[in-house]
């Protein structure tokens, strides 16, 4: 890990959202930072390999499963709480270069390993309502009608009955996994420690497909339905956006007070909003600050390439739901490779989306 300033270069590249699970899964598991720099996601992917899982990994593993009503540990899998041991990287074994060899044997910089370029995560960033720690199905009664108010023609007017009409947002576990293999040897003899590649990758791919899918899931295979597929949204023109283009995101979705509104956009359509004025021959760009974040009349404004090309969402992002079954579960498969010794790798969670109010977001496709 390299140090910039006295702090570690990995923990200030870490977004707020990420230290607020981070410290949230430490309270929550009654241990203190120092005490979790102990857990080793390499001793706890040896251990299962081996057929047991011992000492602190177990502790937390058990801790997790009490919190949350899980039967007792199994011989091949484990929980890993949000941000314990994770990292980054790929199929791995000793025996190539580019598979893991580069890893073994050489004093390796750890502060050097090159991790992919990946997406942003933004979801949490945006201010996405987390629901943690749930068991069964959800569902959330919601009111979708209202009653009605009637003026009285004089003091003998029988006010007319109406009735409120009630519904339900429901929520059930969508699971999304990914899987690697790696060599017993490599699990041994790695440099920087696996923790820091095979599982974290896992980890984060996961994140991130969670992330787009909250974003612009379609439903499809297993899939939840995000935020711009949900029926009855909003929509913005985005041929030849400009300022009162932009403004129609207000106006769709004035009838909530967002307590966390915000844009989101590719980069390519933040920088296209950085290039044109609010009113003409004039330095006033719709999107100031810099193509990453910025600002849109006072509001956040935030681009990933998490969604689709063309595209920007507008909503208050408290209103985007996003449930939680238990934590990331990591499995082993010790006999991937029996007579080789490559252990499979299983990483898998729990979630679904759902949006409270579909009046709360609006968006725009084909941005030019």
């Amino acid at each position: 890990m390299s140090y910039q300033h006295g702090k570690p270069m990995q923990q200030q590249h870490q977004s707020e959202a990420e230290r607020a699970a981070r410290e949230a899964t430490l309270r929550s598991l009654g241990i203190s930072d120092r005490e979790s720099r102990r857990y080793s996601l390499s001793r706890a992917l040896l251990g299962i390999a081996d057929g047991k899982l011992t000492g602190f990994e177990r502790e937390i593993d058990q801790q997790v499963r009490r919190q949350h009503g899980v039967e007792s540990s199994t011989n091949n899998s484990f929980f890993l709480p949000t941000g314990l041991g994770l990292a980054q990287k790929r199929d791995m074994n000793t025996q190539s270069n580019g598979a893991g060899n580069y890893l073994v044997g050489t004093d390796n910089l750890a502060s050097s390993f090159i991790d992919l370029l990946r997406n942003r995560l933004v979801v949490a960033e945006m201010g996405a309502t987390f629901l943690s720690g749930l068991v069964g199905n959800v569902t959330i009664p919601k009111l979708t009608a209202s009653g009605t108010a009637h003026w009285l023609t004089n003091d003998s007017t029988a006010i007319t009955e109406s009735s409120q009409t009630i519904g339900q947002l429901a929520m059930s576990p969508k699971t999304v996994g990914a899987y690697t293999e790696v060599s017993r040897q490599l699990l041994m003899q790695s440099s920087p420690a696996i923790d820091s590649l095979v599982a974290g990758d896992l980890a984060k791919v996961l994140a991130l497909e969670i992330d787009r899918a909250a974003l612009r899931g379609d439903g499809s295979s297993g899939s939840p339905i995000g935020i711009a597929n949900t029926g009855s949204i909003g929509s913005v023109t985005g041929t030849s956006m400009d300022y009162a283009d932009v403004l129609e995101f207000f106006a769709d979705t004035a009838n909530v007070i967002p307590e966390k509104p915000g844009f989101v956009a590719t980069p390519a359509v933040a920088a296209l909003l950085m290039g044109r004025q609010k009113v003409s021959s004039t330095f006033s760009p719709i999107w100031q600050g810099n193509v990453t974040n910025g600002l849109i009349d006072g509001t956040r404004a935030m681009s990933s390439n998490q969604l689709a090309a063309g595209t920007m969402l507008f909503g208050a992002w408290e209103h985007l739901l996003l449930g939680e079954w238990g934590f990331l579960e990591i499995a082993t498969n010790p006999f991937a490779n029996f007579s080789a010794g490559i252990v499979g790798i299983r990483a898998m969670q729990s979630v679904d989306v759902a949006v409270r109010h579909a009046e709360a977001f609006s968006l725009a496709t084909s941005i030019t």
